[in-house]
């Protein structure tokens, strides 16, 4: 589901903003149109955060799948003069319903999968997200060539349908909602916006680290090429090509790396990333920081795949759901802000500064979160069941029976 409706909805949002900048001429516009579908998940955060707990998620994946169907539709009976208008509002008033399948679906997941493997299921939903972004933008190319801007719209609302479909066959969680629900049903807290478990904030810190990063490379994709290396078009389109792999490489490589990523430090996958990502910006040749640069961006997205999956799993059921929206909200916030920063500091100062600039932030923010793997074993320890206490119990006190019942020696 999460492919089919990723896959469907960037492939008119790309076509959408190639379009609306050939039109218009302006880059701005463009850019604009592609981080529309961000901005009502920012502005409507709380409504977001009520939806989530006072409502079954597999029935908000429904709703807002089948809201998104409705909007789709009903753009495709606007006249030819008003098309491109319509389009780009209905790409505005659909970023809602995307925002609400983003979040509810984490939250499914971790209502109807074993948390043994969660963090499984968790990378799996990423690459799948990741998949459908990349092969949509890949068919807007070819497919804006065939079809016009309502044939491309008529081909999102058929992705979508298939979407709503796979979203109805949704199964729901044991109970029948989720516990978030269930406590924000009982209590106003519930629906609070607010994120109070020290640890998940920590964790949080960490995880901007990556919207932090990302917005350093929408801006090094760019300056990189142009301003490092010294070349033209051709190589950004060279460098952005074989940054879209890496990433892509990334999330295949975070799946097999589950298994060895809890038994690694977690400030680890902060820092490893650091190292190839000054040696591309340093070295200044094109082959070789091409090829760090993609290192980086391997570790990059393994360390972002790590950091969303402990997010989840370490959040309780009544915080889940802030957790979910503030991910949905924080990370591009994240990444607009990191962008105007990186870009104006590469003007003044130049690609190489910039890059320190993010190494100095990331180790300054890593020093501050440096308990967060400490306190996650404690909260896990006082997680633990009556059941299994008991047991320690029992075996604590058998010990010391047994050795009450030991003969004293008489010798020493």
């Amino acid at each position: 589901m999460l492919f089919v409706n990723t896959c469907g909805n960037f492939l008119v949002l790309v076509a959408l903003s190639t379009h609306v900048g050939s039109t218009t001429g302006s880059g701005l516009l463009a850019g604009a149109v592609l981080s529309a579908p961000w901005l009502p998940a920012l502005l409507l955060a709380a409504p977001l955060n009520r939806l989530l707990t006072r409502r079954p998620p597999e029935v908000l994946v429904r709703l807002a799948e089948a809201a998104s169907l409705a909007v789709t539709v009903a753009a495709l009976l606007a006249p030819g003069g008003a098309l491109l208008a319509v389009a780009a509002s209905l790409v505005v008033a659909r970023g809602f319903f995307e925002a609400v399948t983003r979040s509810a679906t984490s939250v499914v997941l971790r209502n109807i999968v074993p948390s043994e493997r969660l963090d499984q299921a968790n990378t799996v939903a990423e690459i799948c997200k990741l998949t459908g972004v990349s092969v949509g933008a890949a068919l807007a190319g070819p497919l804006s060539s065939v079809l016009s801007l309502r044939g491309l719209i008529a081909v999102n609302a058929a992705t979508l349908a298939v979407s709503a479909l796979l979203a109805w066959a949704l199964p729901s969680a044991p109970g029948g909602s989720s516990a978030g629900a269930k406590s924000g049903a009982d209590s106003g807290t519930g629906a609070r916006l607010r994120v109070q478990d020290p640890v998940l904030r920590r964790l949080f810190a960490r995880f901007l680290l990556v919207a932090f990063w990302q917005g350093f490379h929408t801006v090094a994709v760019t300056v990189i090429p142009l301003h490092v290396l010294g070349g033209g078009t051709r190589l950004v389109g060279i460098f952005v090509a074989v940054s879209a792999v890496a990433v892509f490489a990334g999330s295949l490589a975070a799946l097999p790396a589950q298994r060895y990523l809890a038994h690694v430090p977690s400030t680890t996958w902060v820092l490893v990333p650091l190292v190839p990502l000054l040696a591309a910006v340093a070295v200044g040749r094109t082959v070789p920081t091409i090829v760090l640069y993609a290192l980086f961006l391997v570790l990059f997205e393994v360390a972002f795949v790590h950091y969303n999956n402990k997010l989840l799993a370490s959040a309780s059921d009544e915080e889940l759901p802030s957790v979910v929206t503030l991910r949905a909200t924080l990370l591009p916030s994240g990444v607009a802000v990191s962008i105007l920063v990186i870009g104006a500091l590469s003007d003044l100062a130049g690609p190489l500064a910039a890059a320190f600039v993010v190494a100095g932030v990331t180790v300054l923010v890593t020093a501050a979160t440096a308990d967060t793997r400490r306190s996650w074993r404690a909260k896990q320890a006082e997680q633990k069941g009556p059941a299994e206490q008991t047991e320690q119990a029992q075996q604590t006190e058998q010990a010391a029976q047994a050795e009450a019942q030991r003969p004293v020696s008489a010798t020493r």
